[in-house]
């Protein structure tokens, strides 16, 4: 690592040292982070560090919200409309997965 890079991490640790850090004293899972291709590594990592999910998790993840609802859905009016979302969701995210596999393919 470079030594200014170093110096600037030991700085923040003194000065923050109170601080509670995610993780703090569990070792460090890196199998995930070897699993990707070298070269996307690093930009996968910041963009999971910074909060950023791809659209397609996005979308996988209000299909489960959708879903649940309609579970405890009572409401007629609801329950239609709540199905429509549900079902545009869906073909959006097949669509999103059917365009990735095309770009791989290429």
């Amino acid at each position: 690592m470079d030594p200014t890079v170093e110096k600037l991490i030991e700085e923040w640790l003194a000065e923050n040292d109170c601080e509670e850090l995610p993780g703090k004293g569990q070792p460090l899972n890196l199998d995930e982070y070897f699993r990707w291709p070298e070269d996307l590594r690093i930009g996968y990592s910041l963009l999971k560090n910074s909060g950023y999910f791809p659209e397609e998790v996005q979308q996988l993840r209000e299909i489960a919200r959708l879903e649940h609802e309609l579970r405890t859905c009572s409401d007629a009016t609801s329950k239609t409309h709540l199905e429509r979302e549900l079902r545009e969701t869906q073909v959006q995210l097949s669509l999103r997965l059917e365009q990735s596999r095309r770009q791989r393919k290429r």
